[in-house]
């Protein structure tokens, strides 16, 4: 029993660190939030103990689904390659590390919510210029960076008293962390993941009241509005960025469709017509690249978005769709709404600690669709296992073993 104890002690003791280090890794260490996902890996083979039951079967095959895509995809245009893959099992492999987590204590899984402001001011710590005024760090590209500290920043906020009542200094250095992912973003220009900051507040609102009114649904948008003027008018940085989209709207107005707005909108009239050509398999894992030459030759993009449309489509779900049809969208959706919806019902638990573990994952994953919906945020190796890591890590909280009557029962359990 000692033995044994002691080993289930160390697991813990590595578990805990690494959960407290990965957010770091991923801005500090090129190649480190893989590294980190490697080791919760080896350590959940160590020490296996699946347990199943219907919310982590149905979390299995969303995760496993998106191999499943590239593969009949892939069989379709008979052309095989194992680079699709590398991003996508990581999805897959995020279960393991799941079933381990949710099999230690649950104090173990939250250390996570150290982790978030940690990250956040060490990216902040780490800023340099990067192009035309915005600042960002080497380890990422500005889009995902900014969006990565924003989502961060709100999730160490948003923890406060997680696990019990915390100390003011705790307190202090979760609002210090939201204050830097926030201003990590605002820096970083990366204005497609603000329109997240609606969706956070919502989820909060919902996590602390049960419900969102309709005098929410009005309060909300207008409270965010006067902010968002407020930062407008105070930010150079958030006053740049915006004048920006208005510079590429009317550009689109007058004929140039060459701008950061205009040429998204081309790649997705381009992804949707490749979708509606190939709606069950797409044109392949890699084939929206190829579509490019045809589609610039027959005036649908311009050189400038061919040239960018080689790269992404900068839609998550059009560039699903485009390259793997309709099993491809299907795939990634319900890697998306399976851990929401089990997220969302965690909300309504009895427990606080199962809820706000559910508000904060819902958090997580909204921010993620929204992030998706004007760039390929999972097209890194390094995104995907930052999600599908940071998914099985909410999850395990949401669906402790140790839940319910060991909580009310222990509070540091």
């Amino acid at each position: 029993m000692t033995v044994v104890g002691s080993g289930l002690r160390g697991r813990e003791a590595i578990a805990a660190f690494l959960l407290l280090i990965y957010p770091s890794l991923m801005f500090a260490v090129k190649g480190g939030m893989n590294g980190a996902f490697l080791l919760l890996l080896l350590l959940a083979a160590w020490s296996w103990r699946p347990s199943w039951d219907r919310e982590t079967v149905y979390y299995l095959l969303s995760m496993a689904s998106m191999p499943v895509a590239i593969f009949l995809s892939q069989s379709y245009h008979h052309h095989y390659s194992g680079h699709p893959y590398d991003a996508s099992l990581r999805f897959f492999l995020g279960v393991p590390v799941f079933m381990m987590l949710r099999n230690l204590r649950f104090s173990v899984v939250a250390s996570v919510q150290y982790g978030f402001p940690l990250a956040t001011i060490l990216g902040c710590l780490m800023l340099k210029q990067i192009d035309n005024g915005r600042y960002g760090i080497s380890t990422l590209d500005l889009i995902h960076f900014g969006d990565f500290a924003l989502v961060m920043g709100v999730l160490s906020v948003f923890s406060i008293d997680w696990t019990g009542r915390e100390a003011p200094l705790l307190r202090v250095f979760k609002i210090i962390g939201f204050a830097a992912g926030v201003y990590a973003s605002v820096v970083s220009g990366s204005r497609g993941g603000w329109i997240a900051m609606p969706v956070f507040l919502m989820t909060f609102t919902y996590f602390k009241m049960g419900k969102v009114s309709f005098r929410t649904l009005l309060m909300v948008p207008l409270m965010l509005f006067i902010a968002g003027f407020v930062a407008y008018a105070l930010s150079h940085e958030i006053h740049h960025r915006v004048d920006d989209l208005f510079g590429d709207m009317t550009s689109l107005q007058k004929g140039n469709p060459d701008t950061s707005t205009g040429i998204r909108l081309q790649l997705f009239r381009a992804a949707a017509q490749v979708f509606v050509k190939n709606p069950v398999f797409g044109a392949g894992p890699e084939g929206f690249a190829g579509e490019m030459e045809s589609m610039q030759k027959a005036g649908i993009v311009t050189p400038m978005a061919a040239g960018l449309g080689r790269g992404e489509v900068h839609n998550e779900l059009l560039g699903r769709a485009a390259g793997m049809g309709v099993f491809g969208l299907a795939s990634m959706l319900s890697i998306y709404l399976v851990p929401a919806g089990i997220f969302y019902r965690s909300m309504r638990s009895s427990v606080a600690k199962i809820r706000q573990s559910g508000m904060l994952g819902l958090v997580f994953v909204t921010g993620f669709i929204v992030f998706g919906l004007t760039a390929e945020t999972l097209n890194l190796t390094m995104a995907t296992a930052f999600y599908s890591l940071t998914v099985a890590v909410l999850l395990a909280a949401c669906l402790n073993v140790h839940r319910a009557e060991a909580f009310q029962k222990d509070p540091h359990v």
